[in-house]
């Protein structure tokens, strides 16, 4: 009888052991899935908010659409050339990237604030607590693109649009898991009609780009 309640007193003690390692594991696992999606949302917010600081605070540097562009036009007013001042375009995307950067490493060095409730792993907390600020967005490089696109608006008429494309080569990172994040935000920052015909070979666009490694 001994030995019988000897045996029944180690299985269930095994069996609770085992049955808290059980729940620890899924309560660390929900904490980082968590985690990740506070990230993943704290990341989207400040990459539109950096985008859109980084081209108000560079196009106030005398880069308007005359500048960056020559319409070239014949007697009969019909366009033959379009050309664009790559100088202007290169130094244009370089500044962008530039003011990019340094507001998303900003934003990297201050950390992402999580509340204490998630460390909880219970969904129903993980609003509640204290906020701690943690480093859970790394980003390598990120990636400015001019995108210049050329379609029809009418008889005679040509829309031409500029593009800033920004793309971050970006991860949330936890002690148990990280994610890549594959996103990128697209701002308009030309809108112009030509008046006038634009040749085919234009219709195409082009795109100037940059690149910066934090």
């Amino acid at each position: 009888m001994k030995k019988q309640r000897t045996f029944k007193s180690k299985f269930y003690k095994l069996l609770f052991i085992l049955l808290f390692i059980s729940i620890f594991l899924a309560l660390y696992s929900n904490s980082n899935k968590m985690l990740i999606k506070i990230g993943e949302a704290s990341y989207q917010g400040v990459l539109s908010t950096a985008s859109y600081y980084a081209i108000d605070k560079t196009l106030e540097n005398n880069y308007n659409y005359e500048n960056l562009f020559n319409i070239h036009k014949n007697e009969e007013g019909e366009i033959v050339m379009i050309t664009a001042d790559s100088y202007k375009f290169n130094s244009l995307t370089v500044k962008l990237a530039d003011s990019v950067t340094n507001y998303m490493a900003d934003y990297i060095n201050s950390g992402v604030e999580v509340p204490i409730g998630v460390f909880s792993g219970i969904g129903l907390l993980q609003g509640f607590g204290k906020k701690v600020k943690m480093p859970l967005v790394v980003i390598s490089s990120i990636k400015c693109e001019i995108i210049s696109s050329f379609e029809s608006a009418g008889i005679n008429q040509t829309r031409h649009t500029l593009y800033v494309d920004v793309t971050p080569d970006a991860a949330v990172i936890t002690k148990a898991t990280n994610k890549k994040l594959v996103d990128n935000i697209r701002v308009m920052i030309y809108d112009n009609v030509i008046i006038g015909k634009v040749p085919e070979a234009y219709l195409a666009g082009s795109v100037f780009s940059a690149y910066k490694t934090l």
